[in-house]
């Protein structure tokens, strides 16, 4: 594979000015919020309105329960009253029929969708999963507890405070959970999910919360250091977020035109930040770098390593010199400092075409999914896994293993590394599943793992617009986002690869996809 190391590295930093914010410096032990993050408190009023207001209410509760208790007595002479009546009467009828347990609504829903049931919402330290709206008035997180048999109860809807871009982010990580330390998800490198890292795509802005039992608490919300952020990633005390610089916010350009994101206006980069155990981000001082530099890039997604000494970033439709010209995509590497800006930089020519999502193997085995020309070549998608070498090289283990489906984009990697599962898009929408061998190669497992065959997509319930997707900690459900109609499907995991069907919620209400509609949510995370 061909690949540039640019040096010096004095060329490479590229910093970004912007103003850094008051706050705890990483690792300072305090759990306590900067002052420009609390609001001041406000002292409770009392008026001598409130008081007389306050009298003539318990004059009023003093005359119900006066008249209750004549009530009663005459109740109590001469026969039921005739509410009591009306309770009996009731009684005695027969109770209408239940609807079955998961039945979905009336309307347009999905096959199998449920609404949010009431009543106690559920611990979201002992299982959940989020996802974001993107909206362009306001960016809100959607929380759910999830229970032990993979089914999900909606706890609320959290404001970001920022917005999003209201239009399809082409990328991977929007919404990350874990701790100050690690990725709980969607990468899982740790076991604690503490904070919930989102990219607020149309504001330029990280928001950062705290997940409580019951909900979530935003505690940061701070530049992000460039224009559109669309990916993050956090491992030792550094958070690095993905800028696309992307400035057109259309997705439609034309009737049969698709805009390519990150190539209209500021060269994508990346930018670091330092974060506290209590969620309080620092920006790093000249941590802003770009990528490969190139106009169009289709940047995809940024992770740190799971050792946490290299940055990845994938850019799905740039190229590089030396590249053969009917391929496309780069996968950028960073060496990432003491200091926690970047060193060295690295362009890599990748086994296949359009790299996109990609997660790693707990010996640092990095797992690729390939879009290979989305749309444009129906059955074209595949994935590759590659070593990652001391000088931050990739070395392809076995190449692409094509799917045969379309639009390969997201890819997740079961807790016993033994299977992978990646969401192709489009052309039915579907989900194929690959066997992970004992050298980290790839093998094709089911297609359409999400079919009951594992082989025919038109067997399948998903539809077009599949996007991200995460496992469950335990890895025995598997959560993916419907970015198209706003749905969020649960599978449970099997053992020999395939997925069987939960259940279907739907979250968000979208306008039609091409009518208006531009497949807004974008990122989820599972714990």
């Amino acid at each position: 594979m061909a690949e540039k190391n640019d040096f010096p590295e004095a060329q490479q930093g590229q910093p970004q000015a912007f103003a850094p914010l008051p706050g705890p410096a990483a690792g300072s032990g305090t759990t306590d919020p900067p002052s420009w993050a609390v609001p001041p408190a406000r002292k409770p009023m009392r008026s001598r309105r409130g008081i007389t207001v306050a009298a003539a209410l318990v004059l009023t509760a003093v005359l119900v329960a006066a008249t209750a208790f004549i009530t009663s007595a005459i109740v109590d002479n001469d026969g039921p009253a005739p509410a009591a009546q009306a309770q009996d009467d009731a009684a005695n009828q027969p109770a209408p029929p239940a609807a079955p347990e998961g039945a979905a609504p009336e309307g347009d829903s999905p096959p199998n969708a449920v609404q949010p049931v009431a009543g106690a919402p559920g611990d979201l330290r002992e299982g959940a999963v989020f996802v974001q709206s993107n909206d362009v008035v306001s960016n809100d997180v959607v929380a759910f507890a999830r229970k032990a048999d993979g089914t999900l109860r909606e706890v609320g809807r959290y404001p970001t405070g920022g917005v999003g871009s209201g239009s399809f982010e082409d990328a991977g990580q929007g919404l990350v959970l874990g701790t100050a330390d690690g990725e709980a998800s969607p990468i899982q490198n740790i076991d604690q999910a503490e904070l919930l890292f989102a990219a607020n795509a149309g504001s330029g802005t990280i928001s950062v919360f705290r997940v409580n039992p019951d909900g979530l608490e935003l505690v940061s919300h701070v530049p992000s250091g460039g224009n559109r952020p669309v990916s993050l990633t956090v491992n030792n005390g550094l958070l690095y977020v993905l800028n696309s610089g992307e400035v057109d916010r259309r997705l439609f350009l034309g009737p049969d035109t698709l805009l390519e994101n990150c190539s209209h206006g500021d060269l994508p980069s990346v930018t670091g930040f330092r974060i506290t155990g209590a969620g309080f981000l620092t920006p790093i001082a000249d941590s802003t770098r770009t990528l490969s530099g190139r106009g169009t890039s289709g940047c995809s997604q940024v992770s740190f390593t799971p050792d946490g000494k290299t940055l990845v970033v994938t850019e799905r439709i740039a190229s590089i010199p030396g590249q053969s010209k009917d391929k496309k995509g780069v996968i950028t590497t960073f060496d990432v400092r003491f200091d926690g800006a970047l060193g060295a930089r690295r362009l890599i020519d990748p086994s296949g075409t359009g790299p996109f999502g990609f997660t790693f193997l707990k010996n640092g085995t990095m797992i690729v999914s390939e879009q290979n020309g989305a749309l444009a070549n129906p059955g074209g998608g595949g994935a590759a896994s590659y070593q990652l070498n001391s000088d931050n090289s990739l070395e392809a283990i076995n190449g692409t293993v094509d799917n045969g489906q379309t639009d390969t984009c997201w890819i997740v990697v079961t807790d016993d590394q033994k299977l992978a599962f990646a969401a192709n898009a489009f052309t039915g929408g579907s989900i194929t599943s690959y066997r992970i061998r004992d050298d980290g190669g790839l093998e094709l497992l089911y297609p359409v793992a999400s079919a009951p065959d594992g082989q025919d997509a038109a067997n399948d319930l998903i539809q077009d617009g599949i996007t991200d997707m995460a496992l469950s900690r335990n890895t025995d459900f598997l959560y993916q986002l419907n970015s198209l109609d706003g749905s969020l499907w649960v599978f449970r995991v099997n053992a020999d690869g395939l997925l069987s069907h939960v259940e279907t919620h739907q979250v968000f209400d979208l306008e039609p996809f091409g009518m208006g509609g531009e497949a807004a949510p974008f990122g989820i995370s599972v714990w």
